[in-house]
């Protein structure tokens, strides 16, 4: 698990078995979000930041944070 941060004029969306950021206003393009480069939905990896898209993103409400999970590499 990791800490993701939303980034204003964002949301999380589930594609398929993975979690993307999108922009609120142009809901088609996925990005990364981890570092909110454009990727393709059937990526599994960002090409800029290397990290492995999650599998879920949820908000933890206990101390306001954003969690990915399912994005460890085996």
């Amino acid at each position: 698990m990791e800490n993701v941060e939303l980034k204003e004029g964002y949301s999380f969306r589930f594609f398929g078995n993975k979690t993307f950021a999108i922009e609120n206003t142009r809901d088609h393009i996925v990005y990364c979000p981890f570092c909110y480069n454009q990727v393709l939905v059937s990526d599994s990896k960002c090409g800029v930041c290397n990290k492995n898209i999650p599998e879920s993103i949820y908000f933890h409400s206990d101390d306001q944070t954003w969690i990915a999970s399912g994005n460890e590499t085996v």
